[in-house]
């Protein structure tokens, strides 16, 4: 049976989202200063720029969270543990490398 609520929103993505945004913005900046050509030399690269790093930004959670799904997948047919959400590695003991 479904939920009784919907699941809430992940607040990652407005902080993704936003990251992105100034991502965008600052790389179209960055871009006119080498070349050395006034920052609003191109005033509507400014907003493009940001509004596209800002739709990566707020996709970026979903892509991993697929990614992750996927290697666990293949993790699981090669009898592997899965990766855990938000680490990088495994359960691994690294209590042997420090004696």
């Amino acid at each position: 049976s479904p939920p009784p609520f919907p699941p809430k929103p992940k607040r990652m993505t407005l902080f993704t989202s936003f990251i992105g945004f100034t991502t965008g913005v600052c790389l179209q900046l960055y871009s006119n200063g080498v070349r050395k050509l006034p920052y609003l030399r191109q005033p509507w690269l400014l907003p493009t720029f940001g509004l596209t790093g800002a739709f990566i930004g707020h996709k970026y959670p979903k892509w991993e969270k697929e990614l992750r799904d996927d290697v666990n997948l293949i993790r699981e047919r090669r009898g592997l543990k899965p990766l855990r959400d938000g680490k990088s590695m495994p359960d691994v003991d690294f209590s042997s490398l420090t004696k």
